[in-house]
């Protein structure tokens, strides 16, 4: 998907959330016409989910930030105000009732990784991949090394693909040239002291 694809346009947004800022991540799956969060959270099973306060917080301030950016305006692919799950919550005077959260469900039955793990990051990755590509998540047998090193991989390649075309951001700019010269003034020059 295009980062710069409006939202009114796709079905689904993901994001991954560090939780209470721990080295723990978990992959929030924003499905706009359900008005949902689905949650996949790798430790479910080990604490209470629903003290995520990071996903509590994303719930209720969502429908202001789509309200605020005039998402539900834009009804040329989705009529907004038809759809069950909005019909009591927009109304013609406001648009939109801001104080209606998105409902959040934390998905069960999914793989847990060990709880001294640190592979939550790559749990993340790999389960946005599979419900991009709407790939069956695994119930076990996540190979974390091994997609540890496809992303690496990818990465790699996508770094030196980009440096052979000189490009310097991410963006849409032209690309810019780079200097492989780098010019040291005698101002800088590095001295030894003894």
């Amino acid at each position: 998907m295009p980062y710069d694809l409006p939202w009114h346009q796709v079905d689904e947004v993901y994001v991954p959330i560090n939780c209470n800022e721990n080295f723990h991540w978990v992959l929030a799956v924003i499905v706009l016409k359900d008005r949902r969060i689905r949650v996949y959270d790798l430790l479910s099973r080990r604490r209470n989910t629903k003290s995520i306060t990071e996903i509590q917080k994303l719930s209720k301030m969502l429908p202001t930030y789509l309200s605020d950016n005039k998402f539900y305006d834009e009804t040329s692919r989705t009529n907004w105000p038809n759809l069950e799950t909005y019909r009591d919550k927009i109304t013609q005077t406001t648009q939109i009732l801001n104080e209606h959260p998105f409902d959040v469900e934390y998905v069960q039955h999914i793989m847990q990784q060990e709880c001294d793990s640190v592979d939550c990051g790559v749990f993340v990755a790999g389960y946005a991949e599979y419900l991009n590509e709407k790939i069956n998540l695994p119930s076990d047998g996540f190979e974390a090394e091994y997609h540890r090193m496809r992303y690496a991989t990818l990465l790699r390649k996508y770094g030196i693909q980009k440096a052979k075309k000189g490009y310097v951001s991410e963006n849409d700019d032209p690309p810019r040239p780079k200097s492989r010269i780098i010019q040291i003034s005698d101002d800088n020059a590095i001295i030894c002291i003894e």
